[in-house]
């Protein structure tokens, strides 16, 4: 069996040093301090506003946290935005969270420019979210007990509707008649006058 050379492990002083890499400064206006605000891509499922204050609070003061949500569902569409006490604080969290594995997402993390962040992005945060039931409320809403003259305006409107269909079968040339919602709709009063 032939031998092999050993490979040599470079030299102390050869070797470079690692070093970590030194985040960028954060975007800021001319002149102006820099921004506060971290936005967070890829947040998953589960990961809601309690876990992702309660995570973030180790870099430092979280004073808003808005995690967008959909209006119809209420489900999470996986993205958010913190605002830290101190643009230093919301800088190494960014740095520190940009390409981070959380669960099975590779989160996007970074500081939002002055310019970018839009006075109504925090409209809503800091509250805890309450998943409103809105087939609860259409079924209550449908089902209500219906005022007489909207009883009497939903009974012209089928009266019509039958009208319209009684006379869209005759022009199309069928010989059919039925009886109508005419029928079954209660006749209004007429008053009587007597002459005296």
């Amino acid at each position: 069996m032939p031998k092999r050379k050993a490979t040599q492990a470079p030299e102390p002083a050869a070797a470079e040093k690692l070093e970590l890499p030194v985040a960028a400064e954060a975007p800021s206006t001319s002149g102006g301090e820099p921004s506060k605000v971290v936005y967070l891509g890829h947040i998953p499922h589960g990961f809601y506003e309690k876990e992702l204050k309660e995570y973030f609070s180790q870099f430092g003061r979280v004073t808003k946290l808005r995690l967008s949500r959909s209006k119809k569902s209420g489900k999470s569409k996986h993205y958010g935005f913190l605002e830290f006490a101190s643009a230093e604080v919301a800088q190494i969290a960014a740095h520190a969270m940009d390409g981070y594995m959380l669960f099975t997402q590779k989160l996007t993390a970074r500081v939002m420019a002055k310019e970018e962040v839009h006075a109504d992005l925090f409209k809503g945060a800091n509250r805890v979210f309450k998943k409103m039931p809105w087939v609860k409320i259409e079924r209550e809403r449908h089902n209500r007990d219906r005022t007489p003259a909207e009883v009497e305006k939903r009974a012209r409107q089928a009266v019509e509707r039958d009208q319209r269909r009684q006379q869209r079968i005759a022009a199309a040339g069928i010989d059919y008649s039925y009886v109508g919602l005419e029928a079954s709709v209660p006749q209004k009063s007429q008053k009587t006058r007597f002459k005296d």
